[in-house]
């Protein structure tokens, strides 16, 4: 008698486990997993494409010379541009990302370039060829391209001597 108890319990259990995997079939409960944390954003500057405002004067009074992201430049005040000496660009970066990353970039408003007589030079009004907050749209193996313009805030030609001028921008790419 023992024997058939046992074998009528185990009848009944496992009339109870497909009772409830029936119920959970039937009844649409669906399953979500956590998606996986997103890659990190990958940027890169392409050595040939730095923010170059090329060649020009400065007069009495002084004035800035923009580059937009699409390489074109203009002046406004006393400043006279040449078409000599290094090609006008703006600067390139390359973001690869999955695609619908959301990407912000952020930097301080303005940055100093040193010229080669010592004296400085400001440059702000960093422009983008994208939103300042932009969604990679091209696809993982290809290269999300932002351009940077900016303007160049000059002086006087007394206090914005003949040389080149350099410096380090620095720009944070961040991944949402």
């Amino acid at each position: 008698m023992k024997n058939l108890n046992l074998s009528f319990a185990r009848k009944i259990n496992l009339v109870k486990n497909l009772v409830f995997a029936l119920f959970m079939f039937s009844s649409g409960v669906t399953v979500f997993a956590q998606e996986n944390p997103p890659i990190p954003i990958q940027v890169e500057v392409r050595t040939a494409r730095y923010l170059n405002f090329g060649t020009f004067t400065v007069g009495v009074s002084g004035g800035t010379v923009i580059v937009s992201p699409d390489g074109l430049r203009n002046p406004t005040g006393d400043v006279v541009l040449l078409n000599l000496g290094p090609t006008v660009t703006s600067a390139l970066f390359e973001v690869t990302a999955i695609p619908g990353t959301l990407v912000t970039i952020s930097h301080p408003p303005s940055f100093i370039l040193t010229g080669t007589s010592g004296d400085q030079i400001v440059l702000k009004d960093l422009t983008y060829s994208e939103n300042k907050t932009f969604i990679t749209t091209a696809q993982s193996t290809s290269i999300n391209e932002i351009k940077i313009g900016g303007t160049l805030q000059l002086g006087t030609i007394n206090s914005n001597r003949a040389g080149s001028y350099s410096g380090t921008i620095d720009i944070t790419f961040i991944q949402q």
